[in-house]
Order: structure tokens, then C-alpha cells, then sequence
């Protein structure tokens, strides 16, 4: 009978939310048949995981640049054209990150990428001069001797097949271990460090399943699962090992054995440990506490591994299928740094031109972030159409950057894209993102991606295991592909 009553009551309140709903200019948009009330629910929780990104780029092929999905009540816009695109990314208000985002809350906090407002602003102030140009060039230091353990390890494989995401995830992970926090994770092989390693590693898919699955969405529900119970463990163990590192360092700085680097210093032979550094001298003057130290280090962590390594993964692959790209590189290393063995400066980095256009391109074809989302805050327009607060808006780069209207032959690996005169929409590529809230680590990035394409390519002959192709991919937080990549590394004759 209280079954029966209890059902009764949820049909009843589904009834009045279905009738109740205001009118929205949204639901005059293009967009999948919806549901009475369920709207698109249903929809997306048919398709698994690894299959989600493949429907959402079909939508867009079927319903064009601009289209809504529903989940309930919720109306999710989804757009994927450079001029809406400006419009979102550009707004100095609606900088807050759309409900998904708030799955990794436990985990990244009020860290720089989920915080928004005031506290947001005051976030992005402290940690900016991390990426000062002089102390970019102290990075430079940690990045040359991971390149090289890099070049190392593969010639270890002695020409056979290299998976290569585990390979580079563990050279991006150590790079930034080392970098940001002062940990050197590949001298360290603990079990603290390897679970700490796995950990971070394994997150992110438990994420993508959450998000498919609307009945994880609450956290009570989530952590009653045994995905929910499985990730409350890796959270555990990557918070805990943060904590010891920064506690770490604290009582290093309070013995006075770190050596300080302003970002207005000339460069020279110290090195400071810029981003742990910065924060825990705000703690001293009271701008953020050790919680927030923590949010930050794990954003940091989350931001700068798993998205370069993905890049440089993609990369690879790419480079290998091309020989006439990957000779071009060699050359325009050669004739930089001719036969000496040293690595590049940072301005010998900033003279590789054609590299630089290489990136882009690998970033344009497989941007390590697919799409993000925004929460309105406050009522907007998209041109003449309102968007109102409460709104979900998806952005998706993805798509707008296979665009064949911006990029013609879009799904073709094309270097010279990017070294033409040619004009295009200024948010016709965006891998960092744009706006306000872009990417405050992409110099950092490219610099590492420089150091690591050139130090392979002088040193390898890269050879793809079969010729052409191109893996399927899907998206958790990062685009990811669904198979192992293999590349063969063939050392070049000096």
C-alpha cells in the first residue's frame, strides 16, 4: 500500500514539473525527439561510455552547430561554431563550469579549475607568475632530463613495438611531479608513489561512467556504489600523498633549504619549485590555507599530466604515419642544433617554427579536451537568442575543429595549415580554451611538447605499426583513445 501510495505521488509530481515548466527559446532549437518530462534522459544512457563522444559528434552532423538535449528539466545546449563560441568564452560573468565538473569537487576542491567568482579571480592571481618566463626556463632544467630518460627507455625497446600511453603518461607524470610539487616519482618506486600513480591514472574513467549514469549523478547514490567505493579509495590515496609532499616542502622552507627564484630574477643555476613555492608563500601571508594548497596542487596534477601526455600520445602517432612531417622536424632541429647533443634553450625551442605548426595541428585534430561545459548564471544572448539562467551549455572543440568551412580536408594531418597567411575566426581553434578562464598552463605545455617531439625525432626514426590509422577515440575529461597506440622507434644512425 505505501508502495503504491509512494509511486502515486512520484507520478503526480512528475505530472505537475512537466506542467509547470516555463516557455524557453531553447526548445525551438533543432536537437534529438525528447521525452514528455524525461526529455533526453533515456538517450544518453543507452550508449556506453566509449561510445557517447561518436552520438554527440553524429547530433552535430545531424542537427547542425546549435542544438538542445534535456535531461529532465535541464536544457542542455550544445555548440559547436566559432562566433557562439566567443560569445560563451568570452563572458566575464559566466565563467562557472556545468554541473559534471562538480563529480571531481571531492577531489580537486576549490582548485583553480572548478572554483569560480571572487575566489576564482584570487586563485588565478596567485598562481599566474608560476608561468613567468624565467621560471619556465627553470622547468626547462626537469623537462631536459625527462626528455632524455624518455629517449633512454625507447631505445631500450630496441626498434619493437611501443604501447605508447603508458609509456608517455609516466614521462608527463613524473615531469610534473617534479615540476610543480619537487617529487621525483621515477627514482621513487615506493608503494606510496605507485599507488599514488595509479590512482590519479584511474579516476577519470570512473568519472565518464558517472556522468552516463544518471542515478550516480547524487553523491549519496555515487558513493554506495561500488564504482562510488572504488573511487572514495583512489581519492584517498591521492590526497593523502599530496599532503605529505606539501607538508614536505613546508618544513623545508621553514629549515630555510629552499632555494628562492623570483620571477624577476635573472636566470642563472638555482632553481625554485614554482607553483608549491608560490602557494605555500601565500599560506605565510594568509591568502589560502593547506586545504587550498591541496586543490591546487591535485588541479595542477590532473590539468598537467593526463592532457599532454595525451597530446604528445596522438602526436607520435601521427609524426610516424608522415615521414615527410617527421623529416621536415628532424631538419629544422639539425639546423638549429646541428650535431651537438645538447638540448635546445628555451629560445632555440621558440625558433622551431615548423614544430610549433606540427602541435597545432595534432592539437586541432585531437584536442586533448574535447568539450567543456558552462553553467549560466545569468540570462545572455547567443546573437538573437536568448539564453536563459540555469542553461548547461556544452562547447564542443572537437567539432569545431573539424569544421571543413575552416579547416578544409579537416580530418587530413596538415601541417602548413598553420604556417599560411590564411585568416580564419580568432575562435576558430581553441585547444586551451579562450576567454578568461583559458588555459593559465598552455606555455608550460607547449614548451614540454617542443622539448619532447624534438629530443625523439633527432634521436628516432618513428614508424607506425600499421600505416594510416586512426583509432577511435572517446572522452571521460580528456579525449582518449579506445585501443593502444603502437609506434616502433628506430634509432638513427649518427
Amino acid at each position: 500500500m505505501l508502495i503504491e501510495a509512494l509511486l502515486g505521488l512520484f507520478i503526480v509530481l512528475l505530472i505537475w514539473l512537466y506542467f509547470r515548466e516555463e516557455e524557453n527559446p531553447l526548445d525551438k532549437l533543432p536537437g534529438p525527439p525528447k521525452l514528455p518530462f524525461f526529455g533526453n534522459t533515456f538517450e544518453l544512457m543507452r550508449f556506453p561510455p566509449d561510445q557517447l563522444m561518436e552520438q554527440l559528434i553524429d547530433f552535430t552532423k545531424t542537427y547542425g552547430d546549435r542544438y538542445v538535449m534535456k535531461v529532465m528539466s535541464l536544457r542542455i545546449l550544445h555548440i559547436s561554431n566559432p562566433s557562439d563560441i566567443e560569445v560563451v568564452l568570452a563572458h566575464t560573468k559566466n565563467i562557472s563550469k556545468s554541473m559534471p565538473y562538480a563529480f571531481l569537487r571531492d577531489w580537486l576542491g576549490s582548485g583553480l579549475l572548478l572554483s569560480t567568482g571572487s575566489h576564482w579571480h584570487r586563485r588565478r592571481k596567485i598562481l599566474t607568475p608560476t608561468f613567468h618566463f624565467n621560471i619556465l626556463k627553470n622547468f626547462a632544467t626537469v623537462i631536459e632530463e625527462k626528455s632524455r630518460d624518455l629517449v633512454h627507455l625507447l631505445k631500450s625497446k630496441k626498434g619493437g613495438d611501443v604501447d605508447l600511453m603508458p609509456v608517455i603518461s609516466d614521462y608527463t607524470l613524473f615531469t610534473i611531479c617534479e615540476t610543480a610539487m619537487g617529487t621525483k616519482l621515477d627514482g621513487d618506486q615506493s608503494a606510496a608513489t605507485i599507488n599514488y600513480k595509479n590512482a590519479i591514472l584511474n579516476m577519470g574513467l570512473l568519472l565518464l561512467s558517472r556522468i552516463t549514469k544518471v542515478w550516480l549523478w547524487t553523491d549519496f547514490m555515487f558513493y554506495k556504489s561500488s564504482q562510488g567505493k572504488e573511487f572514495s579509495g583512489l581519492l584517498d590515496t591521492a590526497r593523502s600523498f599530496a599532503d605529505n609532499v606539501i607538508m614536505d616542502r613546508k618544513a623545508q622552507r621553514a629549515e630555510n633549504k629552499v632555494v628562492e627564484v623570483s620571477a624577476d630574477a635573472e636566470f642563472g643555476t638555482k632553481r625554485r619549485l614554482a607553483m608549491l613555492d608560490l602557494l605555500l608563500e601565500a599560506e605565510e601571508r594568509g591568502e589560502i590555507d593547506m586545504e587550498g594548497i591541496r586543490d591546487e596542487v591535485n588541479t595542477f596534477m590532473f590539468e598537467g599530466h593526463d592532457t599532454t601526455a595525451l597530446a604528445i600520445t596522438f602526436g607520435l602517432m601521427l609524426i610516424a604515419d608522415h615521414d615527410d612531417v617527421q623529416e621536415r622536424i628532424f631538419e629544422e632541429v639539425q639546423s638549429i642544433l646541428g650535431d651537438d647533443d645538447r638540448p635546445p634553450a628555451l629560445s632555440e625551442l621558440s625558433d622551431m617554427k615548423y614544430l610549433e605548426a606540427v602541435i597545432k595541428e595534432i592539437l586541432r585534430l585531437y584536442p586533448s579536451v574535447p568539450f567543456i561545459g558552462r553553467k549560466v548564471t545569468e540570462d545572455f544572448k547567443l546573437g538573437d537568442l536568448l539564453v536563459k539562467q540555469g542553461t548547461t551549455i556544452d562547447i564542443h572543440f572537437y567539432e569545431l575543429h573539424h569544421r571543413a568551412d575552416m579547416f578544409p580536408d579537416p580530418e587530413k594531418f596538415d601541417p602548413e595549415r598553420f604556417l599560411s597567411s590564411e585568416t580564419r575566426h580568432p575562435y576558430a581553434y581553441v585547444p586551451f580554451s579562450a576567454g578568461p578562464r583559458n588555459c593559465i598552463g598552455q606555455r608550460f605545455a607547449m614548451q614540454e611538447m617542443k622539448s619532447t617531439f624534438s629530443e625523439v625525432v633527432r634521436n628516432f626514426k618513428l614508424v607506425p605499426k600499421v600505416k594510416g590509422h586512426r583509432p577511435r577515440v572517446f572522452a571521460d575529461i580528456v579525449l582518449r583513445p579506445v585501443d593502444p597506440i603502437y609506434v616502433k622507434f628506430i634509432p638513427r644512425t649518427k
